[in-house]
């Protein structure tokens, strides 16, 4: 038995790879929901059924993700499409549409409402000389200089 440094301890049959040599899971092929029950139609009005083909970012899920066959992707794609055009699905997610990103760096608290300003009276009076000489400053009530 013939060891070197890539293959350790490792018998000589047994490959070295990343998961130390051992046979890896094999995962399960997902199987086409709509190939599998032909009675389910794909229909832009079942947005229950289409909300199951999208993420939670709104965007449509892969074909390695949903495990749809190629030609019920395309019709899945053409419907989403359709309900999001008549609104039916967002196309922006609810979460971002309320509080931002932070790409746009956007607050995702709203700012406080600012103090209310004072509203000023509609009519302006127009002062006469004998008023504004009642308001005129004193000698008392000037600062010396």
């Amino acid at each position: 038995m013939v060891t070197s440094r890539d293959q350790g301890n490792r018998p000589q049959g047994r490959p070295a790879g990343r998961f130390g040599g051992r046979g890896r899971f094999q995962q399960r092929r997902k199987v086409c929901a709509f190939c599998a029950d032909k009675n389910i139609v794909i229909d832009y009005k079942d947005t229950a059924r289409l909300s199951r083909f999208i993420s939670e970012r709104a965007k449509i899920d892969p074909r390695r993700r949903s495990g749809t066959c190629a030609r019920h992707q395309r019709k899945l794609a053409e419907a989403i499409k359709q309900a999001r055009i008549i609104a039916l699905l967002p196309f922006v997610p609810e979460h971002i549409r309320k509080g931002g990103t932070f790409w746009t760096m956007s607050p995702s608290v709203p700012k406080a409402p600012e103090a209310p300003v004072e509203a000023k009276p509609a009519a302006t009076e127009i002062k006469t000389e004998s008023q504004t000489a009642a308001v005129a400053p004193t000698a008392e009530n000037t600062p010396a200089t």
